[in-house]
């Protein structure tokens, strides 16, 4: 899979971006819930139910770029899992990687939740 939907803090103009700031990037939207973390950051809960989480869906150059962002996220120590989920795009339904949080994860990383579907207007609240 060549693509990777970010919500939090990968986001354009966002702390983080300059991870991804050269991989090209278009709207996209998961269903699910937002939770922030005590520490600032951002996790993204599936849920089919829930409302549409607003992103960015990446196209990666290549699979490497994911090594590094799995050492990001904490992927090995368990803090996120990078699961394949479906997006909507203006193109349509697609599949994409991300990172997100099981409810134990949300739980050990002492995560509340967030009201609204866009870490964006959470981070220019405060």
């Amino acid at each position: 899979m060549s693509q990777l939907f970010v919500y939090g803090s990968l986001l354009r103009g966002e702390e983080r971006d300059g991870l991804v700031a050269h991989l090209s990037h278009r709207p996209a939207t998961t269903k699910g819930k937002l939770w922030r973390a005590p520490a600032g950051y951002p996790a993204l809960e599936l849920d089919h139910r829930a409302e549409a989480i607003k992103g960015e869906v990446l196209t990666l150059e290549s699979p490497a770029i994911l090594t590094v962002l799995d050492m990001y996220e904490g992927v090995r120590e368990g803090l996120y899992d990078r699961i394949k989920v479906t997006i909507q795009t203006p193109h349509g339904e697609e599949q994409a990687w991300a990172y997100v949080m099981n409810s134990a994860q949300l739980r050990r990383a002492q995560c509340t939740r967030l009201k609204g579907s866009d870490w964006r207007s959470f981070t220019r609240r405060r």
